[in-house]
């Protein structure tokens, strides 16, 4: 089972090492190079686990080492997401992630400061409950969207990881293994459809509907719902004919084409400026189809409040 997770990571490493040839929103990147090493933590333990990797005898205790850190740095790409604003994104890393892991991996460095001797690690529920909370506030920011089931799938993966150093579990080294392995093959399996999904069209999209949904599957629904009640707020204000949902943008019908154009430039100017921490313009225009030369009225955007 671990050669088979072996080759699933590495064909996802090569994938999401792929999609770095391609334009990416910038406060997105801490995301990903978190998801990079945590997938080489993920083939590094699979691999120590294939060989029965050993330092004076101590096999055991090394891979609850390899597999709890990989546990804990698998977290920080959903947690990073919810900083992903600029300009809390230049000091999100260093002061909720790196607390984060300093919290989560505390258990695993109360043993290593035993070295060189090493001790089986083993979690209390807590510690395992703690996990738990912080993959529910990762997992559930991408409820509804297209990565909901892959996120889900991850967050398993890293539970079914946990679950053998958990002072509950009784099982012996063989039965250890194989909840890792199918930890491994889980999370595979997860990110191979999480790559399917956002290759997959939406369907008879209009251009404002598909900036919306790729800005919610990129940052989820913390973000999307804070922008969302923005323009609804807004479009109330100035009588908007259009109105944001969960299904994307509804437009009033029946309405005179003047009052259309009206709301529609509105609509624009108000998701370039809400969206202006996000992402770039070119990532607006290119879901827009708009040259990014478009001329954009900033004097009507100064009377926007600030998320």
């Amino acid at each position: 089972m671990f050669f088979g997770a072996i080759i699933l990571l590495s064909v996802v490493t090569v994938k999401l090492l792929h999609s770095s040839k391609y334009p990416m929103i910038e406060v997105l990147k801490p995301a990903k190079m978190f998801t990079l090493v945590a997938l080489s933590g993920w083939v590094l333990a699979c691999l120590m686990s294939c060989q029965g990797f050993s330092i004076n005898g101590d096999t055991p205790a090394i891979l609850d080492q390899v597999w709890y850190w990989t546990a804990v740095v698998s977290c920080c790409p959903l947690i990073s997401i919810l900083g992903a604003k600029r300009p809390t994104s230049r000091v999100w890393t260093w002061f909720i992630i790196v607390p984060l892991i300093a919290v989560l991996g505390w258990p695993a460095v109360t043993v290593l400061s035993q070295f060189p001797r090493f001790t089986p690690l083993e979690i209390q529920l807590p510690v395992f409950i703690g996990f738990v909370l912080v993959l529910v506030m990762g997992v559930g920011n991408y409820l509804g969207s297209r990565y909901a089931l892959s996120a889900f799938f991850c967050g398993v993966a890293i539970l079914l990881t946990l679950w053998p150093l958990s002072n509950l579990f009784e099982g012996d080294i063989a039965s250890t293994n194989y909840w890792r392995a199918a930890a491994a093959l889980v999370l595979g399996v997860a990110m191979l459809h999480g790559f399917r999904q956002s290759e997959r069209p939406m369907l008879e999209e209009s251009p404002f509907d598909k900036l919306w949904f790729d800005f919610c599957d990129s940052f989820g629904i913390v973000w999307s719902m804070r922008i969302q009640d923005r323009i609804n707020q807004l479009a109330e204000q100035e009588k908007w004919s259009v109105r944001l949902g969960t299904e994307g943008f509804n437009w009033q019908k029946g309405i005179a084409l003047e009052e259309q154009i009206h709301s529609t430039e509105r609509l624009e100017q108000t998701l370039r400026w809400l969206l202006r921490r996000f992402v770039e313009p070119e990532w607006i225009d290119q879901r827009l189809k708009m040259s990014t030369t478009s001329t954009r009225d900033e004097s009507s955007t100064r009377d926007i409040e600030e998320l």
